[in-house]
């Protein structure tokens, strides 16, 4: 990464690391984790948070962390696919509309690899086209969810997943 500068905010450390700690400076965030290949699994279930609003993924993850669940944030959909491929987390939760493909070009990629299309897949969007549901359904996603999402919302649809 020499020569190259993070987002604003973000504070990445230099590989290799067992942990990569992406540090949000907003108000109040805690730290989302991406555990490289050699890091223990965390004790609870482990979910995916591939979106690339900041302040989404800090909110979903605290929402998570609250009950038990730890939480990996990708925020787009090619550094989303290749954290499930080293984790293999038991579910991943993914904005629809991203930079690099976004959710259909995760869900294709999820999908075509044996490694990753079982893990299950929840749509969150704001988008409210009449076509999108059965678009999602049709490339693999097995929940969709409306933005704004309610804490409730989240762990509802999150709970089969996690063994709740």
């Amino acid at each position: 990464m020499a020569g190259s500068r993070p987002s604003p905010g973000v504070e990445v450390p230099d590989p290799p690391r067992d942990i990569i700690q992406l540090k949000y400076q907003l108000a109040g965030t805690g730290t989302q984790r991406a555990l490289s290949p050699r890091a223990p699994r965390p004790a609870g279930p482990l979910v995916l948070v591939v979106d690339d609003d900041a302040d989404m993924v800090r909110f979903i993850g605290a929402v998570l962390q609250s009950h038990g669940v730890e939480t990996v944030a990708a925020f787009d959909a090619i550094q989303g696919f290749l954290v499930a491929q080293r984790q293999l987390p038991a579910a991943i939760l993914v904005d629809w509309h991203m930079p690099a493909g976004g959710g259909p070009q995760l869900l294709r990629r999820l999908r075509d690899q044996a490694r990753t299309n079982a893990i299950p897949v929840v749509v969150i969007t704001a988008d409210t086209s009449e076509a999108l549901p059965e678009q999602a359904t049709s490339l693999g996603a097995r929940s969709l969810l409306s933005k704004p999402v309610t804490p409730e919302q989240l762990i509802e649809v999150i709970r089969p997943y996690v063994g709740w």
